[in-house]
């Protein structure tokens, strides 16, 4: 039944359509060039011969066009990639492949972040470190000052590993402050709070000092990595007011892990 209702839909075609549906369907018959030597251009098929192909009026090395609409959406595909690439909306490879060593899980992110604050001299002023949603974008991660919890907040989203370091060991930082300073107006010696947690995260190893501090309150040059330090080593001992409270001496760390 399925041969015969192509046979009638040819019919209804012409002899031309026709001959073109016999063509493709002895393509696929023994003996046909295409079967016997697709790289000979044409054997001879038994009986399919240069007679039987004049019958129909049809060259036996009739190679059907490529549809307009293939080649059209080639062109468009072409071009679509190429607009992509010219406007940056197409991911290089090597951001794709940085973006698949993202951690996003909240069990991933909570062992990253307990890693750092298990391998940070501070450490111990950290009272928990949670993972959740920040409706601020621009934020990874807090932690409240007012008055302190020791809580460290990160923001649940796909986190380069190493980022995720950093801005455990830039919370970590403004735990210390917290714990170094009782009074607001004495606190860090004239450094800003963000770049006190910088510093702290350069002097832990995880992040790199900036050549000039920019146009935000995130940055630490070298001159503010050395009043950091000289900051820290006057300290003495710090005191933490949340949690189990205690006091334990501290010092500056240099970035090699020594202290």
């Amino acid at each position: 039944m399925i041969w015969c209702g192509r046979e009638v839909a040819g019919a209804t075609l012409g002899i031309g359509q026709s001959s073109k549906w016999l063509f493709f369907v002895l393509s696929y018959s023994t003996g046909h060039p295409n079967q016997s030597d697709p790289g000979n251009g044409r054997v001879d098929g038994g009986y399919i011969d240069d007679d039987f192909w004049a019958a129909f009026d049809m060259d036996p090395d009739y190679v059907p066009r490529t549809p307009w609409y293939r080649k059209t959406a080639r062109w468009v595909a072409v071009l679509v990639v190429a607009g992509l690439i010219a406007s940056g909306a197409l991911i290089p490879w090597g951001e794709l492949i940085e973006r698949l060593d993202n951690i996003s899980e909240p069990t991933e992110i909570l062992l990253v972040a307990d890693e750092v604050v298990a391998g940070s001299p501070y450490g111990w002023l950290v009272t928990e470190v949670r993972v959740r949603n920040i409706a601020d974008s621009t934020t990874g991660g807090f932690v409240l000052s007012s008055p302190p919890d020791g809580v460290i907040t990160l923001d649940l989203v796909g986190w380069d590993p190493e980022q995720l370091r950093s801005t455990t060991a830039h919370e970590i930082g403004h735990l210390l402050d917290f714990a170094a300073y009782g009074d607001q107006a004495e606190r860090r010696d004239g450094l800003g709070s963000e770049a006190w947690a910088e510093c702290a995260a350069v002097d832990a190893g995880f992040r790199t000092t900036d050549s000039d501090t920019g146009d935000t309150a995130y940055h630490c040059t070298d001159a503010e990595l050395e009043q950091y330090q000289f900051s820290v080593s006057l300290l003495g001992e710090v005191c933490k007011t949340w949690g189990n409270q205690e006091c334990r001496p501290v010092a500056p760390i240099s970035a090699n892990g020594e202290r």
